[in-house]
């Protein structure tokens, strides 16, 4: 049961190695929320959390274990899923249904896209198209969602092409027929390039607003093994995430002539990153280096900073901040993208994310042994403060997201809640 992180894709976790513990990064980014689960078990002390006011719920529905939920604008988008699916949209500030409507054989999360539509896949028969003001139907397609704005939708078919559509009505604005999709990446200003990749190297990069091929070649795959969504590409350069025997590496192209700039390995191999180990961060490149974030340059491949300890750093959409996480330093941070230096140290608890904008904006902490209740701050994240907003009642591990002074949260027991902390 998840909460949709608006901007943030999974992949399945790995198992654990018998001689040393394995991480897959991008299932510990999708799952960040899951994490007040258990640091709910930490004691937090403090007057100004111990003599603020508990809120309570402006409203809450049920929320079963297979549900899913988005948020976009003033509209709560709730997808149940069992043997067919059923997507209900509430109005967010007073939880009155708008409508319903049930669909066949679900295959996946939706994706709300307001005003555009609401995007639900299919099984054997791709993706419907809803209207996010009544939920009739607009069109179905055959394919899988690449990316979506309000505007536009892009899909890859059964056949391995991809088509550009319109999302008031479905129809065609251009369709391609492309050689791989081992990888996908859009990219570049507004997001107007298409990068797509297969495992043996081939690269083609495609224009996203008419489909027109600007470059294709292969990249030099050497001894590693390319990993699935490992493609990241930022201000004229491709990065491209592989494993070898018993580290990640990054190498990086110009994105223009895909000739190879420099490359770099992971340094530390005590913990192996089994998902894409670099991804941008702005003006830097994170790389997930063991036990370490560092931070390179995207020009020279040249280590910037290194901040031991952290892992996971997801960038701060808008600010030079990344949030990451610490075992060793009992929970999450801000650290500057310039330095590597810790901004804030926000604790044991967990980041709730804007709907829209998909930033920081709330931070959950314990305050009380049972984790009957968690502590709501606002995040200020040009200055690192931290602002209580209320207590609110425990988050389960489903997370939260926010819309505005509104937390969007999955609970412990079975409830979608929405809860007013302006």
């Amino acid at each position: 049961m998840t909460i949709i992180e608006l901007g943030d894709p999974g992949s399945p976790a790995t198992a654990p190695a018998p001689a040393r513990r394995r991480l897959d990064h991008r299932v510990v980014v999708r799952w960040a929320a899951a994490a007040v689960a258990v640091l709910c078990a930490v004691t937090l002390t403090g007057s100004a959390v111990s003599g603020s006011a508990v809120i309570r719920p402006r409203w809450s529905v049920a929320f079963s274990p297979t549900s899913l939920a988005d948020a976009a604008r003033d509209t709560v988008f709730v997808q149940s899923i069992n043997v067919g699916s059923q997507v209900t949209a509430y109005e967010l500030g007073s939880g009155a249904v708008r409508w319903s409507k049930g669909l066949p054989m679900p295959r996946g999360r939706m994706t709300a896209r307001v005003p555009g539509a609401v995007l639900v896949p299919i099984l054997l028969q791709g993706t419907v198209a809803l209207d996010p003001r009544t939920g009739a139907e607009m069109w179905r397609l055959p394919g899988d969602i690449v990316s979506a704005t309000p505007g536009t939708a892009l899909l890859r078919q059964p056949d391995r092409t991809l088509i550009l559509v319109r999302m008031a009505d479905g129809s065609r604005i251009w369709s391609r027929a492309i050689e791989g999709d081992e990888s996908w990446a859009v990219v570049g200003p507004e997001r107007q390039r298409i990068v797509a990749a297969t495992p043996d190297g081939r690269v083609q990069v495609l224009r996203l607003s008419d489909g027109a091929l600007l470059s294709q070649g292969r990249v030099e795959n050497g001894n590693g093994v390319p990993v699935r969504n490992g493609l990241v590409a930022e201000s004229g350069f491709l990065f491209v995430n592989r494993m070898e025997t018993d580290r990640a590496v990054v190498t990086a192209y110009d994105l223009d002539t895909l000739r190879e700039r420099w490359r770099y390995a992971q340094s530390a191999t005590d913990e192996i990153v089994t998902g894409p180990a670099a991804r941008a961060c702005g003006i830097v490149l994170c790389f997930a280096d063991g036990t370490a974030t560092v931070g390179l340059d995207p020009d020279t491949g040249a280590v910037r900073w290194r901040a031991a300890g952290f892992v996971d750093a997801v960038p701060v959409t808008g600010q030079n901040r990344v949030l990451a996480h610490s075992g060793d330093h009992g929970g999450f941070a801000l650290i500057d993208t310039a330095t590597g230096a810790v901004v804030l140290s926000l604790g044991a608890g967990t980041a709730v994310r804007d709907a829209v904008g998909s930033v920081p904006e709330y931070y959950l902490r314990p305050v009380n042994p049972d984790g009957r209740r968690v502590a709501a701050d606002r995040i200020d994240l040009a200055t690192g403060g931290l602002q209580l907003r209320g207590i609110v009642e425990a988050v389960g591990p489903q997370g939260c997201t926010a819309v505005a002074d509104t937390l969007i949260c999955g609970t412990k027991d079975g409830r979608l809640t929405v809860t007013d902390v302006g």
